[in-house]
C-alpha cells in the first residue's frame, strides 16, 4: 500500500503546526475528511488542502515532502507507525513521542524528542539546541526512546533527561548531558565546553576527550568495561549508519560525577578508536 502523503503546494510564510498529521489522529477517515482537516498556520487555521497536495492510502506510513523550518511539531505525541519527512523541519519534533518512528532527511530545529517516552527519531542531518532535553519548569526531559543524528547538534543536549538513547555522529554542542537523571548519550566527533556539568547518573560516550573536562569530575583512570562491547554490538543491529561502531572496543578512561552535585555519572572517553587524538 502506497504512503499517505502531504506535498507542500508552496514554503509556507508562518509556523505551520503539522502535529494532526500522524497515524493516531488520521484512522478511519477517509480522503476528503484528511483534506479537510484544521491545522495551525501562524495565527489562524486553515485546511489541509490549501497547503499541501494529498494522495495515497496508507494511513500507518505517512510521507511530508518539500518540508521546511516552518513546520513544527511533526510527529508529536505519536504513538505508532512511520512518518518520513523530505526536506528541513523547525522546532518540537517528536515532542511526547510514545512509539512508532520519525524520519528526518534534512535539519531538525530545537527541542527535538522533548517529553519523548519512546519509539525511534532518525535525523539524517543537525539538529538545533536541546535535544531531548527538559523545557523550563520541566522536572525531566526525554523519558525513553532512541535519537539518532547523523550530523552535528547544538548545546544543552539530554538536558535532564531521565532515560533513553541519543547518538550523535558528528559534533555536540556545550553543556551536553548537562543536569542529567540517567540514559546514554555518545558523541561521535568534538563535544564542546561543560560537558556532563550538573549530571547526576547516566553515560556520556565520546570518542574523542573534550577540551575542558570540569574539576567537580573524579578521574579513575583506564577501563576495560564490557558492556560497551554489549553496547557497540546491540547499535550494529540498528542499521548500516552504525556499521562504524565495530572498530570500537571495551577500553575507556573514565571520570565520575558531578560531585557539585553528589552526582555518580559517568563520562568515558574511549581509547581504541581512530577517531581522533585522546
Amino acid at each position: 500500500m502506497n504512503a499517505l502523503t502531504f506535498e507542500l503546494k508552496s514554503a509556507p510564510e508562518f509556523p505551520l503546526d503539522v502535529s494532526p498529521l500522524i497515524p493516531d489522529r488520521l484512522e478511519g477517515l477517509d480522503l476528503q475528511k484528511i483534506k479537510a482537516l484544521k491545522v495551525e498556520y501562524g495565527k489562524q487555521k486553515t485546511s489541509v488542502s490549501s497547503l499541501f497536495r494529498v494522495s495515497g492510502r496508507d494511513r500507518e506510513h505517512i510521507r511530508i515532502q518539500g518540508s521546511t523550518s516552518r513546520l513544527q511539531s511533526v510527529g508529536k505525541d505519536m504513538t505508532r507507525g512511520t512518518v518520513e519527512i523530505s526536506g528541513d523541519v523547525g522546532k518540537f519534533l517528536g515532542q511526547g513521542l510514545k512509539g512508532g518512528r520519525l524520519e528526518v532527511h534534512g535539519n531538525a530545529g530545537d527541542w527535538v524528542g522533548n517529553r519523548m517516552t519512546g519509539g525511534r527519531i532518525n535525523i539524517y542531518g543537525n539538529a538545533g539546541d536541546y535535544v531531548g532535553a527538559s523545557l523550563p519548569g520541566d522536572t525531566f526531559g526525554m523519558n525513553d526512546g532512541f535519537i539518532n543524528i547523523l550530523g552535528n547538534a547544538g548545546d544543552r543536549i539530554g538536558d535532564k533527561m531521565r532515560r533513553g538513547m541519543i547518538v550523535i555522529h558528528g559534533q555536540a554542542g556545550n553543556f551536553c548531558g548537562s543536569r542529567m537523571y540517567a540514559g546514554t548519550i555518545v558523541v561521535l566527533k568534538e563535544a564542546g565546553n561543560n560537558t556532563g556539568v550538573g549530571m547526576r547518573r547516566g553515560s556520556l560516550i565520546l570518542a574523542r576527550k573534550p577540551a575542558h573536562i570540569s574539576a567537580t569530575f573524579r578521574s579513575c583512570g583506564v577501563l576495560k568495561m564490557q558492556f560497551l562491547r554489549l553496547l557497540f554490538t546491540q547499535l550494529l543491529q540498528y542499521g548500516d549508519e552504525f556499521s562504524l561502531f565495530r572498530k570500537f572496543g571495551a577500553e575507556a578512561r573514565r571520570y565520575t560525577g558531578d560531585r557539585a552535585r553528589n552526582g555518580k555519572g559517568e563520562i568515558l572517553i574511549l581509547l581504541n578508536t581512530n577517531s581522533g587524538p585522546q
